[in-house]
């Protein structure tokens, strides 16, 4: 595998880099190679990076991509909810 050096980055966007990785549990290089193989992969080779993630990772990833998503929650009565037979 290759290596890439990039310089003169603005501050701000080391910052945003610094902080997407501390959310995602990366470091700053995992994070860019992360945003590197989802924007440049082959879509064959996208979906088999998507396989290899963790299913917390990969549903954060799938709602990055839909820009958030509601949920709705429909109500519920106590009655509702049935005990397991311990």
């Amino acid at each position: 595998m290759g290596s890439l050096t990039i310089r003169s980055i603005d501050d701000s966007i080391k910052s945003a880099v610094r902080l997407e990785a501390a959310r995602n549990g990366r470091s700053m290089e995992a994070e860019l190679r992360a945003l590197l193989e989802r924007t440049y992969l082959p879509p064959n080779d996208r979906a088999a990076w998507l396989r290899s993630l963790s299913p917390k990772e990969a549903i954060e990833h799938l709602v990055k991509m839909a820009d958030g998503v509601e949920l709705v929650i429909p109500e519920r009565e106590a009655e509702d909810f049935e005990f397991p037979d311990l």
